[in-house]
């Protein structure tokens, strides 16, 4: 009984570990998983809107303002998109490379705004502000690409976790089946030789 209550419990805590990575499977890695892709879409759409303006060949106040308000909606996007992601669960891993990218994207920020700020009648400046951008905005994308790598990494391990925890539980289910089966020939055993002994001691009469 007390072999049966122990693996009873047991088993509780097993299903209870199982339920609770499972919950940071999706909460921790599948959202966020979602989030670091959307994240990426946003860089590169500036990076098209850097390569667009880049072939421009005449530079306008009305062209600048355009690009800025656009950028900045990408910019706005990743900002509340970053936010959610630092507020799941991070293992050390993790947080080392994000930190690697938000100072690639503060780097990124800075260029922009100097390029947004650039005086457009200095066309060969702008185009250098640009192209300074560009290289920012890189680095920034491929530090982005680091996290998600990691992401992966880190969530591959937690699946195996689930694994080991459902070894774990069908390990017990199965000793408890075992265990089951066990006692109940011991009590069928115990029946048998409990009817032997009474039929040994009823006295044996002729008549």
């Amino acid at each position: 009984m007390a072999c049966s209550i122990t693996i009873r419990i047991l088993e509780d805590k097993n299903v209870k570990q199982m339920n609770k990575a499972l919950l940071s499977m999706y909460a921790d890695r599948l959202v966020p998983a979602s989030d670091i892709f959307t994240m990426a879409e946003h860089l590169y759409a500036k990076m098209f809107l850097l390569l667009a303006v880049e072939r421009e060949v005449e530079w306008h106040q009305d062209t600048m303002l355009a690009l800025k308000k656009r950028l900045i909606t990408h910019t706005h996007a990743i900002d509340t998109l970053l936010e959610k992601y630092e507020q799941t669960y991070l293992v050390d891993r993790e947080k080392a490379f994000l930190k690697g990218f938000k100072h690639e994207l503060t780097n990124y920020k800075e260029r922009e705004s100097e390029l947004l700020a650039a005086d457009i009648n200095q066309l060969l400046k702008v185009v250098a502000h640009v192209q300074k951008a560009k290289a920012a905005l890189k680095a920034a994308i491929n530090a982005l690409s680091e996290v998600e790598k990691i992401q992966t990494t880190v969530g591959k391990e937690l699946m195996a976790d689930v694994q080991f925890v459902v070894k774990g539980t069908r390990f017990f289910s199965a000793l408890q089946l075992i265990l089951s089966i066990i006692i109940g020939i011991m009590v069928v055993a115990l029946v048998l030789e409990s009817k032997s002994m009474i039929k040994s001691n009823i006295p044996f009469n002729l008549n």
